[in-house]
C-alpha cells in the first residue's frame, strides 16, 4: 500500500514536499488515509478538513472522531457544516458539489497544494458502472482520475481489502456511515448487490476495470491529439471573436471528434461542457447541414454557413438606427460612418469603404440602420431588384456577417449596402448636380 501511494505522489512531478488538505469523513477509507499520512510524514505536510453534511445520526460522532485524532497528533483541523435540510432534490449530487466547493476554498485559505480524497479502486468500479448506466459521455467514462486540477486521489490503485487490512493491523478507529446501507441509492445498490455477484464470477474485479481505465485514457489521449491537430490546422481560423471551421472537412469527422473540437475551442475562454441532451440535439443539428441554421448552446451560437461552421459568443445584433446629417460622424465599437457633399471625383477609388453617389434627392440627412430580411434594392450593374439578403448570399457573405451588415438609406430607400454595393438608383450620372461622398469603415 505504501509503495502504491508513494508512486502516485511521485506522479505529481514536483520535487518539493507538498501540503495536502485531507478530506476526512471519519469512515474507514479516509481514516486509513489520515493515519497513513500521519505516520509517513516525510511524504507530505498535512491538514485535515471534515465537512458535516448533517444528513445522518452519526455525523457529529464522526466529526468528533476526526477532530480528536487531529488534536492528539497536532494536525491542523478545519470543520464546515452544510444544512442538508434545505436540499430537496438530487441530495447526493448537491451535497457533493457543496462539499468540494468548500474544500477548494479551504485549500486556498491555508495555501495547501492539493485537496486529497480517499477514493480507491472499488470506488472506481462503482463509478464506471454508474457512468455506463447513465449513458455518460466518453470522456467521463474514464471514471475517477488520480489528478484533476488541485484534486488528488493517491489511493486509486488500492483495494478495499488492502484498506481493511491496514485498519486492522494499525488499529485505526473509524465509524461507518449508516447511509452506505441504503440500497435505494444507485451507488450503494451496486456496491451491496451487483459487485459482490460480479466478484463471484470474476475474482480481482478491479483488474479489468483498471484495464478499461487505461484503455479509455489512451483513447482520450488520441482524441485530444487529433483535436489539437485539427484546431492548429488551416481548417480553423479566428477573426473578430468568430471561429470559422471548414464545413466539409469538419462534417466528415467522427461525431465524438467534432464535439471535442467545439468543446476545446470554446473552453479557451471558459470551461465548456455538453450535457447528454445537448449532445443529442447537436448531433441532429449537424446532420441536417441546413445553410443558415443556427443553434444556441451554453451562450454560444453555432451556425452553419455555406462553407463554414461558425462559433461565436456574440449572440445578439446591436440595433442601429441613426439619422446622420451631412458632415456628421457616426462612430461605435463596430464601425464608423461619415458623409458629406463633394465634387465629382476624377478617378473612382477601388476601395469598398468609399462610394460617390447621386445626392440630388437627399434631404441633408441619411439613415444608418441594420438590414432587414425584407429589404430590397437595385444592385449596381444588375437589372431589376433583389433582396439584400439574397444579394449577400450570392456574394458568399457569411451568415454572421449578414447580421452585421448596415444599410445607408435615403428615407426608406437603400442607397448603399455599406461596404458591399450601391443602388442603381443612386449611381452617378453625367447630369448629376449634387454629389455625396460616403465613407463606411468596419473596425
Amino acid at each position: 500500500m505504501k509503495n502504491k501511494i508513494i508512486a502516485s505522489i511521485e506522479g505529481l512531478q514536483n520535487q518539493k514536499k507538498q501540503h495536502f488538505l485531507l478530506a476526512v469523513s471519519g469512515g474507514i477509507d479516509s481514516m486509513v488515509m489520515l493515519d497513513f499520512f500521519n505516520k509517513n510524514s516525510s511524504l507530505a505536510n498535512i491538514s485535515v478538513c471534515y465537512v458535516d453534511h448533517n444528513y445522518h445520526a452519526n455525523s457529529k460522532k464522526m466529526g468528533k472522531l476526526v477532530s480528536n485524532y487531529c488534536n492528539n497528533n497536532n494536525i491542523t483541523y478545519i470543520e464546515h457544516s452544510i444544512n442538508s435540510s434545505e436540499i430537496k432534490r438530487n441530495i447526493e449530487s448537491q451535497l457533493r458539489e457543496k462539499r468540494y466547493s468548500f474544500l477548494s476554498e479551504a485549500c486556498k485559505e491555508i495555501n495547501a497544494n492539493y485537496v486529497v480524497t480517499a477514493h480507491h479502486s472499488d470506488d472506481q468500479i462503482e463509478t464506471i458502472l454508474m457512468k455506463i448506466l447513465n449513458s455518460s459521455s466518453f470522456t467521463s467514462m474514464r471514471g475517477i482520475q488520480s489528478l484533476n486540477n488541485n484534486l488528488f486521489r493517491p489511493m486509486l490503485d488500492i483495494t478495499k481489502d488492502e484498506i481493511y487490512k491496514y485498519a486492522q493491523e494499525n488499529k485505526v478507529e473509524y465509524i461507518s456511515d449508516p447511509t452506505n446501507n441504503d440500497t435505494s441509492l444507485t451507488r450503494n445498490f451496486l456496491r451491496k448487490k451487483v459487485i459482490p455477484l460480479l466478484e463471484k464470477i470474476k475474482p480481482n474485479l478491479h483488474k479489468p476495470f483498471e484495464d478499461f481505465q487505461n484503455k479509455t485514457n489512451d483513447m482520450e489521449d488520441l482524441l485530444s491529439f487529433s483535436t489539437n491537430e485539427f484546431i492548429k490546422s488551416d481548417y480553423v481560423s479566428l477573426s473578430k471573436d468568430i471561429y470559422y471551421i471548414n464545413k466539409n472537412r469538419f462534417l466528415d469527422l467522427p461525431f465524438l471528434l467534432k464535439i471535442n473540437i467545439i468543446r476545446k475551442i470554446l473552453s479557451s475562454r471558459t470551461e465548456f461542457y455538453f450535457s447528454k441532451n445537448l449532445l443529442e440535439e447537436l448531433d441532429v443539428f449537424l446532420e441536417k447541414e441546413v445553410i443558415g441554421s443556427e443553434k444556441i448552446i451554453n451562450n454560444t451560437k453555432i451556425l452553419i454557413d455555406r462553407d463554414c461552421i461558425l462559433l461565436t459568443e456574440k449572440l445578439d445584433v446591436v440595433p442601429i438606427y441613426r439619422e446622420v446629417k451631412a458632415g456628421e460622424m457616426l462612430e461605435n465599437d463596430d464601425f464608423s460612418f461619415y458623409w458629406d457633399y463633394d465634387k465629382r471625383p476624377k478617378n473612382f477609388l477601388k476601395d469598398p469603404t468609399f462610394e460617390y453617389v447621386d445626392a440630388d434627392h437627399f434631404e441633408n440627412k441619411l439613415i444608418v440602420r441594420n438590414i432587414d430580411n425584407n429589404d430590397i434594392f437595385s444592385p449596381l450593374g444588375l437589372s431589376g431588384t433583389k433582396k439584400v439578403t439574397q444579394y449577400l448570399t450570392d456574394q458568399k457573405v457569411s451568415a454572421i456577417e449578414k447580421t452585421k451588415t448596415i444599410a445607408i438609406c435615403n428615407k426608406e430607400d437603400i442607397v448603399w449596402v455599406a461596404g458591399k454595393q450601391i443602388s442603381n438608383n443612386y449611381k452617378l450620372k453625367k447630369n448629376s448636380k449634387l454629389i455625396a461622398k460616403l465613407n463606411f469603415f468596419r473596425k
